[in-house]
């Protein structure tokens, strides 16, 4: 069973949006923009986010730090007009066990966004929102298990994965699907593993990791 679509997260402003665009019409990818009010503009947090809407790709924005917290607590961000306009989902970057599901929806909904929040271990009995299990949280380690996906829901897989191990992960992945899951789907989210030796992300690595879950197409 293989991801309904891979989310490559962290393309930057050194990143070939042409590059994108090619890969995107090959396999079926997400592209999740990092979000920062203190980062914006360094390493992984595009400064020039504008450069990646109106082309065509499917784009989740990731909301970290001040602007994780703004949603939580305030129910707005201030990149919310240009969310409704140019993204289709979008992550709050949080691992705090008492965010409200029920008030990320409100505002996802509101933007017309489909919104997605971490979990650490088991997925929860949640369906307001997309839960992605990253026990990693962008570290680039790799769990010893991947949970159970839940019941009728699209369920999300993130920690360490790369070019090297995504096919063995899918495998893993896969065979958590095979009893008692109908109706359950699921993608796959990786950062660091999609970065060069700079730091930089790397467009060759995340087509080696489409290639080696989807096959290489012609």
């Amino acid at each position: 069973m293989k991801p309904e679509f891979i989310t490559f997260t962290g393309a930057d402003d050194q990143t070939d949006v042409s590059g994108m665009c090619a890969l995107a019409a090959d396999y079926p990818v997400e592209w999740g923009i990092l979000f920062s009010p203190k980062r914006q503009g360094t390493g992984r947090y595009p400064l020039t986010v504008g450069r990646f809407t109106n082309m065509g790709l499917q784009l989740a924005a990731h909301l970290c730090g001040g602007d994780a917290r703004d949603v939580i607590e305030n129910g707005e961000s201030q990149w919310d007009e240009l969310l409704e306009n140019c993204f289709a989902r979008a992550q709050i970057n949080t691992a705090d066990p008492k965010v409200q599901p029920a008030l990320i929806k409100e505002w996802a909904d509101r933007l017309a966004l489909r919104a997605i929040l971490q979990c650490r271990g088991e997925f929860p009995d949640v369906r307001a929102v997309d839960v992605l299990f990253d026990a990693s949280g962008g570290r680039g380690i790799e769990p010893t298990s991947w949970p159970k996906p839940a019941i009728g829901r699209l369920n999300g897989y993130a920690g360490g994965l790369n070019p090297a191990n995504v096919g063995n992960a899918v495998q893993k992945i896969a065979a958590r699907f095979a009893h008692g899951c109908s109706g359950a789907t699921y993608w796959i989210d990786m950062e660091s593993g999609v970065r060069d030796e700079h730091d930089r992300f790397d467009l060759a690595k995340c087509r080696a990791v489409c290639e080696a879950v989807y096959g290489v197409r012609p």
